[in-house]
């Protein structure tokens, strides 16, 4: 497997949340990946292994219309990034934290990856996560 991909899936197996915007997967993997290296093509890295990656894109399709604003080419930035395999060794966290991302993480790859609604949806969730997490870890600390 790629280089780029193993730290990749790695990076996300350690992660606390169970998918990463690629924009954050690329930052991860930037010391094997080289600093030139752009989200489009971490994208494609990821998209020849669909046996690894899950990739969902947040709101609906990329469109190339420069003329109309509302079809404009969604930035990288939405595409959200899943391990399809689960980790050997979970993240170190409490049980229901890992419960709580894995269950994130099975919905993503149970979906319909074409359907807006679905992938709304499993975005509104993964966000979701991600508040709980920070507002636990708050009240923790």
């Amino acid at each position: 497997m790629n280089q780029v991909a193993q730290r990749a899936e790695t990076e996300l197996h350690s992660a606390a949340h169970p998918a990463l915007r690629i924009s954050e997967l690329l930052e991860l993997v930037a010391d094997v990946a080289g600093h030139s290296m752009t989200p489009a093509a971490l994208r494609s890295i990821l998209e020849a292994r669909p046996d690894r990656f899950r990739i969902l894109e947040s709101w609906g399709w990329r469109h190339q219309d420069g003329n109309d604003p509302r079809k404009r080419e969604r930035p990288f930035g939405d595409v959200w990034v899943v391990a399809v395999r689960s980790p050997e060794r979970p993240p170190d966290a409490p049980q229901p934290a890992t419960r709580l991302r894995e269950s994130v993480r099975w919905v993503a790859l149970g979906m319909d990856g074409r359907s807006r609604v679905e992938v709304s949806r499993w975005c509104a969730i993964a966000m979701a996560e991600r508040a709980t997490r920070a507002a636990v870890a708050h009240r923790a600390a």
